[in-house]
Protein backbone atom coordinates (compact mmCIF):
# COMPACT_ATOMS: atom_id res chain seq x y z
CA UNK A 1 0.00 0.00 0.00
CA UNK A 2 1.42 3.39 -1.05
CA UNK A 3 0.11 5.55 1.78
CA UNK A 4 1.77 8.79 2.82
CA UNK A 5 1.10 12.01 4.70
CA UNK A 6 1.53 15.09 2.52
CA UNK A 7 0.94 17.62 5.27
CA UNK A 8 -0.66 17.13 8.70
CA UNK A 9 -4.19 15.87 8.20
CA UNK A 10 -3.86 15.21 4.46
CA UNK A 11 -2.86 11.75 3.20
CA UNK A 12 -2.58 10.18 -0.24
CA UNK A 13 -3.45 6.57 -1.03
CA UNK A 14 -1.88 5.58 -4.34
CA UNK A 15 -2.86 2.74 -6.58
CA UNK A 16 -0.54 0.92 -8.96
CA UNK A 17 1.32 2.90 -11.60
CA UNK A 18 -0.24 2.53 -15.05
CA UNK A 19 2.18 3.25 -17.93
CA UNK A 20 1.64 6.76 -19.35
CA UNK A 21 -1.46 7.15 -17.15
CA UNK A 22 0.31 7.57 -13.84
CA UNK A 23 -0.88 6.68 -10.39
CA UNK A 24 -4.50 6.82 -9.33
CA UNK A 25 -4.38 8.77 -6.09
CA UNK A 26 -7.15 9.05 -3.55
CA UNK A 27 -6.85 11.62 -0.79
CA UNK A 28 -7.92 11.49 2.84
CA UNK A 29 -8.63 14.67 4.76
CA UNK A 30 -8.46 13.81 8.45
CA UNK A 31 -9.62 16.11 11.23
CA UNK A 32 -10.21 14.85 14.76
CA UNK A 33 -12.24 11.65 14.48
CA UNK A 34 -13.53 12.38 10.98
CA UNK A 35 -12.25 11.41 7.52
CA UNK A 36 -13.26 12.73 4.11
CA UNK A 37 -12.33 10.59 1.08
CA UNK A 38 -11.65 12.42 -2.19
CA UNK A 39 -11.93 10.24 -5.33
CA UNK A 40 -12.08 6.53 -4.40
CA UNK A 41 -10.44 5.49 -7.68
CA UNK A 42 -11.34 2.36 -9.66
CA UNK A 43 -13.06 -0.73 -8.32
CA UNK A 44 -9.77 -2.30 -7.28
CA UNK A 45 -7.21 0.48 -7.29
CA UNK A 46 -6.67 1.93 -4.70
CA UNK A 47 -9.84 0.09 -3.65
CA UNK A 48 -9.45 -1.77 -0.38
CA UNK A 49 -6.25 0.14 0.37
CA UNK A 50 -8.39 3.16 1.27
CA UNK A 51 -10.03 1.21 4.08
CA UNK A 52 -6.67 -0.20 5.17
CA UNK A 53 -5.19 3.30 5.24
CA UNK A 54 -8.02 4.54 7.46
CA UNK A 55 -7.55 1.54 9.75
CA UNK A 56 -3.82 2.27 9.96
CA UNK A 57 -4.66 5.72 11.34
CA UNK A 58 -6.46 4.01 14.22
CA UNK A 59 -9.86 4.98 12.84
CA UNK A 60 -12.87 2.86 11.93
CA UNK A 61 -14.19 3.50 8.41
CA UNK A 62 -17.81 2.79 9.32
CA UNK A 63 -17.73 5.35 12.12
CA UNK A 64 -15.24 7.95 10.93
CA UNK A 65 -15.78 8.47 7.18
CA UNK A 66 -18.12 11.45 6.87
CA UNK A 67 -18.12 11.86 3.10
CA UNK A 68 -17.04 10.50 -0.29
CA UNK A 69 -16.20 13.43 -2.53
CA UNK A 70 -15.87 13.02 -6.32
CA UNK A 71 -13.98 15.56 -8.43
CA UNK A 72 -15.78 14.18 -11.50
CA UNK A 73 -17.47 11.10 -12.90
CA UNK A 74 -14.79 9.27 -14.90
CA UNK A 75 -14.27 5.56 -14.13
CA UNK A 76 -10.80 5.98 -12.61
CA UNK A 77 -12.30 8.32 -10.01
CA UNK A 78 -15.71 6.83 -9.21
CA UNK A 79 -15.35 3.11 -9.95
CA UNK A 80 -14.75 2.43 -6.26
CA UNK A 81 -17.59 4.63 -4.97
CA UNK A 82 -20.27 1.95 -4.52
CA UNK A 83 -17.98 -0.40 -2.61
CA UNK A 84 -16.77 2.39 -0.33
CA UNK A 85 -20.35 3.60 0.19
CA UNK A 86 -21.38 0.11 1.31
CA UNK A 87 -18.38 -0.21 3.61
CA UNK A 88 -18.81 3.17 5.30
CA UNK A 89 -22.36 4.38 4.79
CA UNK A 90 -20.89 7.82 4.05
CA UNK A 91 -22.72 10.22 1.70
CA UNK A 92 -21.50 10.44 -1.90
CA UNK A 93 -21.13 13.91 -3.42
CA UNK A 94 -20.70 14.97 -7.06
CA UNK A 95 -21.62 17.89 -9.33
CA UNK A 96 -24.84 17.64 -11.36
CA UNK A 97 -22.85 17.81 -14.61
CA UNK A 98 -21.43 14.33 -13.94
CA UNK A 99 -24.29 12.89 -11.89
CA UNK A 100 -25.41 10.63 -14.74
CA UNK A 101 -21.95 9.05 -15.01
CA UNK A 102 -22.18 8.04 -11.36
CA UNK A 103 -25.70 6.66 -11.66
CA UNK A 104 -25.30 5.04 -15.10
CA UNK A 105 -21.61 4.23 -15.74
CA UNK A 106 -22.32 2.82 -19.20
CA UNK A 107 -22.98 6.36 -20.42
CA UNK A 108 -19.27 7.23 -20.14
CA UNK A 109 -17.99 5.36 -23.24
CA UNK A 110 -21.27 5.87 -25.10
CA UNK A 111 -21.86 9.59 -24.56
CA UNK A 112 -18.61 11.12 -23.32
CA UNK A 113 -16.06 9.68 -25.76
CA UNK A 114 -15.85 9.65 -29.56
CA UNK A 115 -15.44 5.88 -29.97
CA UNK A 116 -16.58 3.30 -32.50
CA UNK A 117 -18.26 0.08 -31.33
CA UNK A 118 -14.93 -1.74 -30.92
CA UNK A 119 -13.59 1.11 -28.83
CA UNK A 120 -16.64 1.13 -26.58
CA UNK A 121 -16.38 -2.63 -26.12
CA UNK A 122 -12.69 -2.34 -25.23
CA UNK A 123 -13.58 0.21 -22.55
CA UNK A 124 -15.69 -2.47 -20.87
CA UNK A 125 -13.31 -5.42 -21.08
CA UNK A 126 -9.71 -4.19 -21.16
CA UNK A 127 -7.66 -3.34 -18.09
CA UNK A 128 -7.41 0.38 -18.67
CA UNK A 129 -8.15 2.61 -15.67
CA UNK A 130 -10.99 4.02 -17.79
CA UNK A 131 -12.84 0.71 -18.16
CA UNK A 132 -16.44 0.58 -16.98
CA UNK A 133 -16.88 -2.53 -14.82
CA UNK A 134 -18.81 -1.33 -11.79
CA UNK A 135 -22.34 -0.67 -10.60
CA UNK A 136 -23.96 2.73 -10.57
CA UNK A 137 -24.54 4.70 -7.40
CA UNK A 138 -27.02 7.47 -6.66
CA UNK A 139 -25.38 10.53 -5.12
CA UNK A 140 -26.48 11.71 -1.71
CA UNK A 141 -25.60 15.34 -2.36
CA UNK A 142 -25.25 17.42 -5.51
CA UNK A 143 -22.39 19.91 -5.42
CA UNK A 144 -22.44 23.48 -6.74
CA UNK A 145 -19.89 26.27 -7.13
CA UNK A 146 -19.07 27.81 -3.75
CA UNK A 147 -20.47 24.98 -1.63
CA UNK A 148 -18.65 24.17 1.60
CA UNK A 149 -17.72 20.64 2.67
CA UNK A 150 -16.87 20.24 6.35
CA UNK A 151 -14.74 17.57 8.00
CA UNK A 152 -14.28 18.38 11.66
CA UNK A 153 -13.02 21.98 11.84
CA UNK A 154 -11.69 21.89 8.26
CA UNK A 155 -13.79 23.37 5.45
CA UNK A 156 -13.25 22.74 1.75
CA UNK A 157 -14.67 25.10 -0.86
CA UNK A 158 -16.12 23.64 -4.07
CA UNK A 159 -14.67 25.19 -7.24
CA UNK A 160 -16.61 24.08 -10.32
CA UNK A 161 -14.18 24.13 -13.26
CA UNK A 162 -16.06 22.15 -15.93
CA UNK A 163 -13.22 21.90 -18.46
CA UNK A 164 -12.14 18.26 -18.21
CA UNK A 165 -15.80 17.27 -17.96
CA UNK A 166 -19.03 19.21 -17.47
CA UNK A 167 -19.19 18.34 -13.79
CA UNK A 168 -15.52 18.57 -12.86
CA UNK A 169 -14.85 20.26 -9.52
CA UNK A 170 -11.80 21.04 -7.43
CA UNK A 171 -11.79 21.33 -3.66
CA UNK A 172 -9.85 24.07 -1.91
CA UNK A 173 -8.78 24.40 1.71
CA UNK A 174 -8.29 28.18 2.01
CA UNK A 175 -6.68 28.02 5.45
CA UNK A 176 -3.85 25.73 4.35
CA UNK A 177 -4.01 26.78 0.67
CA UNK A 178 -4.42 23.18 -0.51
CA UNK A 179 -6.05 22.49 -3.88
CA UNK A 180 -7.35 18.99 -4.66
CA UNK A 181 -7.33 19.38 -8.43
CA UNK A 182 -8.63 16.07 -9.81
CA UNK A 183 -7.90 15.86 -13.55
CA UNK A 184 -8.30 19.53 -14.47
CA UNK A 185 -4.61 20.12 -13.74
CA UNK A 186 -1.68 17.75 -14.35
CA UNK A 187 -3.87 15.25 -16.15
CA UNK A 188 -0.88 12.95 -16.76
CA UNK A 189 2.37 12.43 -14.81
CA UNK A 190 5.49 14.54 -15.32
CA UNK A 191 4.05 16.64 -18.15
CA UNK A 192 1.57 19.38 -17.21
CA UNK A 193 0.98 20.27 -20.88
CA UNK A 194 -0.68 16.93 -21.57
CA UNK A 195 -4.44 16.63 -21.12
CA UNK A 196 -7.68 15.30 -22.51
CA UNK A 197 -11.32 16.29 -22.12
CA UNK A 198 -14.53 14.34 -22.57
CA UNK A 199 -17.31 15.41 -24.94
CA UNK A 200 -19.08 17.42 -22.25
CA UNK A 201 -15.93 19.41 -21.49
CA UNK A 202 -14.55 22.63 -22.95
CA UNK A 203 -11.07 24.00 -23.50
CA UNK A 204 -12.39 27.54 -23.24
CA UNK A 205 -13.88 26.71 -19.85
CA UNK A 206 -10.65 24.99 -18.85
CA UNK A 207 -8.65 28.12 -19.67
CA UNK A 208 -11.11 30.28 -17.73
CA UNK A 209 -10.72 28.03 -14.70
CA UNK A 210 -6.93 28.30 -14.89
CA UNK A 211 -7.22 32.09 -14.98
CA UNK A 212 -9.36 32.03 -11.85
CA UNK A 213 -6.87 29.78 -10.08
CA UNK A 214 -3.98 32.06 -11.05
CA UNK A 215 -5.39 34.79 -8.82
CA UNK A 216 -5.57 32.50 -5.77
CA UNK A 217 -2.90 31.78 -3.18
CA UNK A 218 -2.11 28.08 -3.60
CA UNK A 219 0.67 26.28 -1.73
CA UNK A 220 -0.29 22.70 -2.63
CA UNK A 221 -1.68 21.30 -5.88
CA UNK A 222 -2.72 17.69 -5.33
CA UNK A 223 -3.65 16.07 -8.67
CA UNK A 224 -4.99 12.58 -9.19
CA UNK A 225 -2.31 11.25 -11.56
CA UNK A 226 0.80 13.27 -10.80
CA UNK A 227 2.94 13.97 -7.76
CA UNK A 228 1.95 16.82 -5.41
CA UNK A 229 3.25 20.24 -6.43
CA UNK A 230 4.19 22.29 -3.39
CA UNK A 231 5.03 25.94 -2.64
CA UNK A 232 7.22 27.44 -5.41
CA UNK A 233 6.43 24.49 -7.68
CA UNK A 234 2.66 25.02 -7.51
CA UNK A 235 1.89 28.17 -9.50
CA UNK A 236 4.25 27.39 -12.45
CA UNK A 237 2.07 24.34 -13.15
CA UNK A 238 -0.79 26.66 -14.10
CA UNK A 239 1.37 28.46 -16.67
CA UNK A 240 2.48 25.17 -18.23
CA UNK A 241 -1.09 23.85 -18.41
CA UNK A 242 -2.37 27.05 -19.98
CA UNK A 243 0.41 27.00 -22.59
CA UNK A 244 -0.34 23.36 -23.40
CA UNK A 245 -4.00 24.09 -24.12
CA UNK A 246 -3.27 27.20 -26.20
CA UNK A 247 -0.57 25.37 -28.17
CA UNK A 248 -2.98 22.53 -28.97
CA UNK A 249 -5.62 24.96 -30.25
CA UNK A 250 -3.02 26.76 -32.39
CA UNK A 251 -1.72 23.49 -33.86
CA UNK A 252 -5.23 22.33 -34.64
CA UNK A 253 -5.90 25.55 -36.56
CA UNK A 254 -2.55 25.18 -38.34
CA UNK A 255 -3.25 21.61 -39.50
CA UNK A 256 -6.79 22.50 -40.56
CA UNK A 257 -5.46 25.50 -42.49
CA UNK A 258 -2.89 23.31 -44.27
CA UNK A 259 -5.52 20.81 -45.39
CA UNK A 260 -8.16 23.39 -46.21
CA UNK A 261 -10.81 21.02 -44.92
CA UNK A 262 -10.75 17.81 -42.89
CA UNK A 263 -12.84 15.59 -40.69
CA UNK A 264 -11.90 14.77 -37.12
CA UNK A 265 -10.25 11.45 -37.97
CA UNK A 266 -8.00 13.13 -40.56
CA UNK A 267 -6.97 15.77 -38.04
CA UNK A 268 -6.28 13.09 -35.43
CA UNK A 269 -4.02 11.31 -37.94
CA UNK A 270 -2.16 14.53 -38.77
CA UNK A 271 -1.60 15.44 -35.14
CA UNK A 272 -0.45 11.92 -34.27
CA UNK A 273 2.01 11.93 -37.18
CA UNK A 274 3.41 15.29 -36.13
CA UNK A 275 3.90 14.05 -32.55
CA UNK A 276 2.06 17.20 -31.42
CA UNK A 277 -0.46 15.24 -29.39
CA UNK A 278 -1.31 16.31 -25.84
CA UNK A 279 -2.21 12.73 -24.94
CA UNK A 280 0.17 9.79 -24.24
CA UNK A 281 0.47 7.46 -27.24
CA UNK A 282 -1.09 4.49 -25.44
CA UNK A 283 -4.22 6.61 -24.87
CA UNK A 284 -4.50 8.00 -28.41
CA UNK A 285 -8.10 6.75 -28.55
CA UNK A 286 -8.91 9.86 -26.50
CA UNK A 287 -7.51 12.21 -29.17
CA UNK A 288 -10.57 12.40 -31.49
CA UNK A 289 -12.73 13.30 -28.49
CA UNK A 290 -10.41 16.13 -27.46
CA UNK A 291 -10.21 17.38 -31.07
CA UNK A 292 -14.02 17.44 -31.36
CA UNK A 293 -14.31 19.52 -28.19
CA UNK A 294 -11.54 21.88 -29.33
CA UNK A 295 -13.20 22.39 -32.73
CA UNK A 296 -16.50 23.17 -31.04
CA UNK A 297 -14.75 25.80 -28.93
CA UNK A 298 -13.09 27.27 -32.03
CA UNK A 299 -16.42 27.32 -33.87
CA UNK A 300 -18.04 29.27 -31.04
CA UNK A 301 -15.15 31.72 -31.35
CA UNK A 302 -15.93 32.12 -35.07
CA UNK A 303 -12.63 30.59 -36.25
CA UNK A 304 -13.85 27.37 -37.91
CA UNK A 305 -17.03 25.92 -39.40
CA UNK A 306 -18.43 22.46 -40.11
CA UNK A 307 -20.70 21.21 -42.90
CA UNK A 308 -23.46 18.62 -42.74
CA UNK A 309 -20.99 15.82 -43.50
CA UNK A 310 -18.82 16.60 -40.48
CA UNK A 311 -16.05 18.20 -42.54
CA UNK A 312 -14.37 21.16 -40.85
CA UNK A 313 -12.70 24.17 -42.46
CA UNK A 314 -11.26 27.53 -41.36
CA UNK A 315 -13.48 30.61 -41.56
Amino acid sequence: MLFSEITPGVHSVRGKFAPEFGFISSYLVVEGEEVLVIDPGTVGDPGEDILKAIDSLGMKPKRCVVGILCTHGHPDHIGGVSRLRRATGAPVMIHSGDKELLERPETFPRERLRLNFAGRLAMKVDRSPLRVNYAGQKPDRILSQGDQIDVGAVSLKVIHTGGHSAGHCMFFDPDRKILFSGDELNNFPNEPRRFYVDLSGSLTTKLSAIERLSSMEIDYILPSHDVPHVLDDAKPQLDEIREGVVQFLDLLLEHLGSRGEADIEQLAFDLAQSKAVPIPEVLNSLLPTTIQVALSDLMRAGLVRVNADGVWSPR
